[in-house]
């Protein structure tokens, strides 16, 4: 669906009650050379405060985990640019996520599928604009506690995964 389209969600919850997220993040960042940086927080516009850590890497992969407490994860953002060699190859990773409930076979497929239509929906806006930042957003994948969604502006990829399944 087209960015003015775009389904809203509520808060993420935790993803799973007591995960951190802390053994995937130091896979996921040994394995795309991520530096990950110390957790920082911030206040949300509730007021309420979130907990955050995110990564990059030198080869313009990002991730950014959020935490309803500071303590279990409630959501992951994987970005990555569209001309990355291996871009499939990092958000696929991403949904590698090791929560109980969450079936990866299901999520991959999901994520091949999703990124088909998003970037064939991005055409199509782009020839019918002639505007190159559209904006474009898959469909919804719940697996588990976890909903998926797959983002497209421009020229980076954004794989949102929220906790709760907040759909």
């Amino acid at each position: 669906m087209t960015g003015d389209k775009r389904p809203t969600f509520g808060a993420a919850g935790t993803m799973a009650a007591g995960y951190t997220g802390q053994e995937f993040l130091a896979g996921l960042s040994k394995d795309w050379k991520l530096k990950l940086d110390k957790p920082v927080e911030q206040e949300m516009p509730d007021g309420k405060k979130r907990t955050y850590v995110n990564g990059s890497g030198g080869n313009g992969v990002t991730i950014s985990a959020g935490y309803a407490d500071s303590e279990n994860m409630s959501s992951l953002l994987c970005r990555t640019s569209t001309d990355q060699s291996d871009e499939f190859g990092f958000l696929a990773a991403c949904t590698g996520l090791d929560v109980t409930g969450v079936d990866h076979d299901k999520a991959s497929s999901w994520l091949k599928q999703a990124k088909k239509e998003t970037d064939s929906l991005y055409e199509k806006q782009v020839a019918e604009t002639g505007n190159k930042k559209e904006y474009v957003v898959s469909g919804v994948f719940v697996s588990g506690p976890v909903t998926m969604i797959l983002h497209r502006a421009y020229d980076k990829y954004s794989l949102r995964i929220l906790g709760g399944a907040v759909a």
